[in-house]
């Protein structure tokens, strides 16, 4: 009987030295500093945020008296609002699994029309501009019966209509249209609360796209196409539809961002948008879509579009070269791309 007592005390003096041990070994909590780290670096429109922030306010003690100016920071909004009307339509592109590199040439022509349609045929301004959207749509439409109808990789339907696109730019008016008048320019210089008014169209349509992407439920169907596009089909969902009208919203986003833009210049040029797609797929990178479709959030496309204009603005204030701009966004998308590769192996 005491032999049994003994044994049980001894297994109990064993089983809490065990105890104590593991709970010795066991990894502390992170402290709030570090949770905040680990946050940051999960969320990419987080990240994105804590760089806009960082270099802001690095640029401002380096530059006080040109960079943290009324003027300069609406110089920057005004700089991200082509780009931040386009990044809407490819990230729900990029959410289905898709990308359109036709969006400059759509930019233009939808530009130039316009401008060809208020200055050489009189047609009302608003009329003109409108026209220039609706172009654009058709362009969208044109590029979606592409990849879903003939089954052509959205990489080289979109590379081929670039082309097209910019092709019949040129032979609608061969260098552009300039000082259009008839209040046309009316859309895009007018200025509210010190600030133009494209910075207000692109914030009334990410305000309306990451609604979109986030509640509404035709939108929420991408993720789904682009997480995988035979269980979507076998869910139910038209995945071919779907895609159709992401490239015809894409092709709108675009007409909308070229007639804005014309109408800020007073000018349509035939080169208009050059190099707009490399920026925008980079920024949609950035704020967390994926290659490989399935993921992505608005929000963090226009951070992507925000960061990439301050770094362009901080660029331009230090007296880098210009030419350096684009090696820079070049290193940003590759730098992207790989994070967004390593992630996914990671998982």
């Amino acid at each position: 009987m005491g032999t049994a007592n003994q044994r049980g005390t001894r297994l109990r003096a064993v089983g809490e030295t065990v105890s104590e041990t593991l709970t010795a070994n066991r990894p502390k909590p992170p402290n709030r500093l570090a949770r905040a780290g680990i946050a940051v670096g999960r969320s990419r429109p987080l990240l994105l945020l804590v760089l806009i922030l960082g270099l802001s306010a690095y640029m401002a003690v380096v530059y006080p008296v040109s960079f943290p100016t009324s003027s300069n920071i609406a110089a920057v909004l005004l700089d991200a609002a082509q780009a931040g009307i386009l990044v809407v339509g490819m990230t729900v592109l990029m959410i289905g699994g898709a990308f359109d590199l036709s969006i400059g040439g759509v930019l233009a022509l939808t530009g130039v029309v316009a401008g060809v349609l208020a200055k050489d045929f009189g047609v009302a301004a608003p009329l003109a501009l409108l026209a220039g959207v609706l172009l654009g749509s058709f362009c969208g439409l044109a590029n979606g019966l592409i990849v879903t109808r003939l089954g052509i990789n959205a990489l080289i339907a979109t590379l081929a209509t670039v082309g097209i696109f910019r092709g019949i730019t040129q032979l609608i008016s061969g260098t552009g249209v300039n000082s259009i008048g008839n209040e046309f320019a009316k859309l895009g210089q007018s200025v509210f609360l010190g600030l133009q008014s494209p910075f207000w169209v692109m914030l009334i349509v990410v305000v309306a796209g990451a609604f979109g992407v986030s509640r509404v439920r035709f939108f929420r169907q991408f993720y789904y196409v682009g997480g995988n596009a035979q269980a979507a089909t076998l869910s139910g969902i038209k995945v071919d539809r779907v895609m159709l009208l992401g490239f015809i919203l894409m092709g709108t986003l675009a007409g909308l961002a070229g007639v804005v833009s014309a109408s800020r210049l007073d000018a349509a040029v035939v080169t208009a948008g050059t190099g707009v797609e490399l920026k925008v797929i980079t920024a949609t990178v950035l704020g967390g879509a994926s290659l490989k479709g399935g993921e992505g959030t608005v929000v963090g496309g226009f951070l992507g579009v925000l960061f990439i204009a301050i770094v362009q603005n901080a660029l331009i204030i230090s007296h880098v070269s210009v030419f350096w701009q684009g090696i820079v966004i070049g290193v940003v998308l590759l730098v992207a791309v790989s994070v967004d590769l390593l992630a996914r192996r990671g998982r």
